[in-house]
């Protein structure tokens, strides 16, 4: 990761972690989370990897773990979608490899 990278990610992570604290402290209300949204810690740089990489076995992981917890947190059943999906990722796979 680039020193700029880095920097940037850290003053996120701060800004995440002052928010949380104000909202446990009851100094703020943070109504601006929902049910999932410590989700996009794995998604967005799940999605940054694959804008910079291209998609890799370990991005494409972590979003798909991501997505999966975002959907289960929003009352999404989708433990029965989970093996249907994975095969046809796997077939998917198979068909677009060199």
């Amino acid at each position: 990761m680039k020193n700029n990278d880095k920097k940037i990610f850290g003053i996120i992570l701060v800004l995440i972690g002052i928010v949380l604290l104000l909202n446990r402290l009851e100094v703020i209300t943070a109504d601006i989370f929902f049910a999932g949204w410590w989700t996009l810690l794995l998604l967005i740089p799940a999605v940054v990897s694959m804008s910079r990489q291209g998609i890799t076995f370990g991005n494409s992981i972590l979003f798909a773990v991501g997505i999966y917890f975002l959907l289960e947190a929003n009352g999404w059943n989708v433990k029965g979608f989970f093996v249907p999906t994975a095969i046809v990722i796997f077939g998917v796979a198979l068909l677009l490899k060199k």
